[in-house]
């Protein structure tokens, strides 16, 4: 290999190595917009906590969420809301990692943490 190739893959190598790893997720939850018991395979949105603390994804009364993951559960609790901008009734998801709720003819139109 010549010196220059040799020199330019070393500094390929080390800007790479120097990236900041990503961020926590801190809380990842699934909003099921088909299905009542988290089972779809479509229709799936994700609420992540870089989102924002209140996002407007609807979701039906038929769907369902489910917490992935949840680095602070004595803090952060995923809510579901019937208004947009977090407003109106309080559907609760709670905390529990993989446990699915589902909206039991409720329609969401926002959650927050």
């Amino acid at each position: 290999m010549r010196p220059f190739s040799l020199l330019i893959t070393s500094f390929a190598a080390l800007a790479t190595a120097s990236r900041s790893a990503d961020p926590s997720a801190v809380l990842y939850a699934e909003l099921f917009s088909t299905a009542a018991d988290c089972s779809g395979t479509t229709g799936i949105y994700a609420f992540l906590y870089g989102g924002g603390e209140c996002q407007n994804l609807a979701i039906p009364s038929t769907g369902s969420a489910r917490i992935r993951y949840n680095e602070q559960p004595d803090t952060l609790t995923l809510t579901g809301w019937t208004g947009s901008d977090c407003t109106g009734g309080e559907v609760p998801v709670g905390t529990t990692i993989g446990l699915c709720i589902p909206l039991n003819g409720t329609a969401v139109a926002s959650w927050s943490y």
